[in-house]
């Protein structure tokens, strides 16, 4: 390597002057010695006897708008690179190779090996090629962390709606009361050990079976260890008997509020030989509630596979199922719903879960027909998630509506034989009642975002009477329909509460609807809004509680509790009665 003399080292801003700004035609020519701490000059602008002054750059998000979800990552990348080059020291084995002409866009991202001709051969990662704008990255302050971002975010929506996310988390930033409810102080979470990294993970030595037709490359070399993932059964942490014990439990407890497993299909053995991370994800929830001390291992070992399978791109229905089963018992610090469900959607649509069938096919086995209707009930179970989210968040839902296996959700329960299963039928039920809610809810948007087709012609008090007689209509047909299942008091506890949290969601818009139907549809809804918060705490506090259910909710369900006791105090304000009698 050639010896160069030593020179100085020249001090180049991060930023650049006004001159230079104007000046700044090639790549070469850069805003240099400035030092706009101390009021010293850059070098152009001492040759040119100019005032040498820097403005802070204006870019950014014009008023009102919102980042995108590729802009939130981009985001977090960036401070992801900050927080590793603070950590690194001046003796780092770093090296960022120069970067090539700007002409050759491609070159750039290519593992060329650059002008030299060497490549990289190395067993660890290879060095980083980015430009020196992003390896600087952009700081941000210490104390914003991306939540609060994202509540900026939503705070810029304002489109009216008294959507539960944004509700339940007003009233936990001004009310110590919900602040104590909703997230206790005194309750250390239970999440990863700090120190363990997301990628100290290996690969499942049965990974090919979950991976699609074309095989990937391996993510082993991403892995700071080369230890192989074990299902909590090898890996010593349960014995086979106790996770037996708890697998009938989970169908006792647990799976009455998710629906989405079959006893008959999903056994120990079946679930353990067809998937791992779904496996896992059994075990999880059931130690949550039957094995604390155990938990925390096993939550953690969740997640590993939840890394590998999206690394290692394992798509089938377990897999879909697995990401499902991770959000619905959560950690109040975990905020990965949005993205699993996202993922478990999409994948969805590409394993074709939506394929309708009907009727059972004169050639189907049992195992057939069951494994069958396991694939139609992912969707739909995945598909009132997707729309549960949306109603809770405002943001728009990710599977379409007119799949005709949503289209024939009506009948569904119907078509697995002559025994009809009590869950099957909330699964339809629930499916009818998100299209009931989505309707409206698209109607109500539309209106209060000044819509030409809609605008204000929007007869608030005929919709909202529209929509609680199908909520009525609704109501009495499942209720039929579970008693020709032979449903428990359960499973007719479960339909009038969910029913009550989308009538009283819907309601809110009469409440702050600013259209010209008058004062008694104001008073109208919110006597609705009072009877459904009142009507939903009380299912919640006695009827669930006397069937020894409610700690075993998930986490949908206490949202809708929340949002139920945030409302009515609402509704019971003075000012809100005040001017609704008006």
């Amino acid at each position: 390597m050639p010896v160069f003399s030593a020179k100085p080292p020249v001090v180049r801003g991060a930023r650049a002057c006004t001159v230079c700004r104007a000046a700044k035609v090639k790549p070469s020519m850069k805003c240099v010695g400035a030092d706009d701490g101390n009021n010293i000059p850059c070098q152009r602008c001492k040759r040119s006897g100019a005032e040498c002054i820097f403005e802070k750059h204006r870019r950014g998000r014009k008023p009102g708008s919102r980042l995108s979800e590729a802009s939130k990552m981009l985001r977090r990348l960036e401070k992801g690179l900050n927080n590793a080059k603070q950590k690194s020291t001046i003796n780092d084995s770093l090296v960022l190779p120069p970067l090539v002409g700007a002409s050759s866009a491609d070159g750039r991202f290519r593992d060329n090996g650059g002008p030299s001709g060497s490549t990289y051969t190395g067993p660890e990662l290879p060095p980083l090629n980015l430009p020196s704008r992003i390896q600087d990255g952009y700081p941000r302050s210490s104390h914003a962390s991306d939540s609060e971002m994202e509540e900026d975010d939503e705070a810029d929506d304002k489109d009216g709606g008294m959507y539960p996310a944004r509700v339940i988390k007003q009233n936990a930033r001004n009310s110590s009361f919900f602040k104590t409810i909703l997230n206790p102080a005194d309750d250390a979470p239970v999440g990863r050990q700090s120190g363990v990294s997301e990628r100290s993970f290996s690969q499942h030595p049965q990974s090919p079976s979950y991976a699609s037709s074309k095989p990937a490359p391996s993510v082993k070399p991403l892995f700071a260890f080369g230890q192989t993932l074990r299902d909590p059964v090898e890996a010593g942490l349960l014995q086979e008997d106790e996770v037996k014990n708890l697998w009938d439990i989970f169908y006792l407890r647990l799976n009455p509020f998710i629906n989405l497993f079959d006893p008959a299909l999903h056994t120990y053995a079946y679930v353990r030989a067809k998937c791992p991370f779904l496996f896992t994800a059994f075990i999880m929830a059931c130690c949550k509630f039957f094995k604390p001390e155990k938990y925390k291992e096993v939550l953690e070992l969740a997640h590993q596979y939840a890394i590998c399978a999206f690394a290692e791109n394992w798509k089938r229905v377990e897999v879909v199922q697995a990401f499902a089963c991770m959000t619905y018992w959560r950690e109040p610090e975990d905020t990965r719903t949005w993205t699993y469900i996202g993922y478990a959607c999409r994948m969805a649509v590409e394993l074709g879960l939506n394929r309708y069938v009907g009727r059972r096919p004169p050639a189907e086995n049992d195992l057939q027909m069951r494994e069958r209707r396991n694939r139609e009930r992912t969707y739909l179970v995945l598909w009132v998630h997707d729309r549960s989210l949306s109603m809770q968040t405002g943001k728009h839902w990710m599977l379409p509506k007119d799949d005709d296996l949503v289209r024939h959700s009506g009948t569904w329960h119907e078509e697995g034989g002559s025994q009809i299963r009590q869950e099957d039928v909330i699964v339809s039920a629930f499916t009818q009642l998100r299209n009931i809610a989505a309707d409206t809810t698209d109607i109500f948007n539309m209106a209060q975002g000044g819509s030409t087709s809609c605008g204000e012609d929007v007869d608030y008090q005929l919709l909202l009477r529209g929509c609680n007689t199908k909520l009525n209509a609704w109501l009495s047909k499942w209720r039929e329909e579970m008693t020709r299942a032979g449903g428990s008091p359960f499973h007719f506890s479960m339909l009038m509460f969910f029913q009550l949290h989308v009538r009283l969601f819907l309601n809110t818009f009469g409440i702050r609807s600013n259209g010209s139907e008058g004062s008694s549809s104001n008073v109208e809804a919110l006597n609705t809004c009072y009877t459904a918060a009142i009507t939903a705490l009380k299912i919640a506090g006695h009827e669930f509680v006397e069937y020894q259910m409610l700690r075993y909710c998930q986490d949908s369900i206490q949202v809708m509790t929340a949002y139920s006791a945030v409302v009515l105090l609402k509704v019971s304000c003075r000012d809100v009665l005040r001017s609704a009698l008006r």
